[in-house]
């Protein structure tokens, strides 16, 4: 990694060592590395403190690294925000944690494209945990349809349920583009009932293939307190 001024740097909100609360690393220890800025505004967001960039601290790739390993053992790394790829340079970020052996879970919120990054030579070590953002989050006008169709059958599709008519909006994205990718539904957390969502996928079973699809709770949420940072 070159370290010199012309060094891409990454606006970082925060760094810390917590357990995977989401997708197919759930329970698992990483690093989460949360970048600054979003191009979305969900009406639920509950990381919106991470779209200030006046609460960053600007690093390279190269430090970003250097505090990551500070950390032991882990290696998982959660790439967050925000939107992480919504950053320029995302490319050698991803590359620089991968080349170092960690396995890097991105959570990109479903308006980036992600054809270039599955074409990375470091695609191998990249997990991505991608949304489809449905009517109640006020913008699913800004997904990336072509997204469901590229994930890999290890790569998750994510949808967030606050509303019945989010629970319908689910059902036709599922059948419309029958992704190969793990398929999962978690709750607004206070809008709908984590015990809702088993029921409306125990309806589904005749309508649609539910053998990738998997109910998840924000887990640490159920540890810590839900708006608790920095766990």
């Amino acid at each position: 990694m070159n370290s010199s001024n012309s060094a891409a740097v990454f606006p970082v909100n925060e760094i810390f060592a917590s357990v995977n609360g989401e997708g197919t690393l759930s329970g698992e220890l990483a690093v989460f590395v949360r970048l600054c800025g979003c191009n979305l505004r969900c009406t639920y967001c509950d990381t919106s403190y991470a779209w200030d960039f006046d609460d960053r601290r600007n690093m390279t790739a190269g430090e970003i690294l250097e505090k990551v390993r500070s950390f032991g053992s882990i290696r998982n790394i959660t790439l967050t925000g925000g939107e992480p790829l919504f950053r320029r340079n995302a490319e050698e970020l991803l590359e620089v944690l991968t080349a170092a052996g960690y396995l890097v879970n991105i959570e990109t919120n479903g308006s980036v494209n992600l054809g270039r990054y599955l074409e990375l030579p470091c695609a191998s070590r990249l997990i991505f945990c991608c949304d489809y953002k449905l009517p109640s989050s006020g913008e699913e006008e800004k997904m990336n349809t072509d997204n469901p169709g590229l994930l890999r059958p290890n790569d998750v599709l994510k949808f967030v349920i606050g509303s019945e008519e989010d629970f319908n909006r689910t059902l036709e994205v599922i059948t419309k583009f029958r992704p190969q990718c793990f398929i999962y539904l978690s709750a607004v957390f206070g809008r709908v009932e984590p015990k809702e969502i088993v029921a409306k996928l125990l309806s589904w079973t005749e309508k649609t293939d539910t053998s990738k699809i998997r109910v998840q709770l924000q887990m640490h949420k159920y540890i810590w307190d839900p708006n608790l940072r920095g766990v």
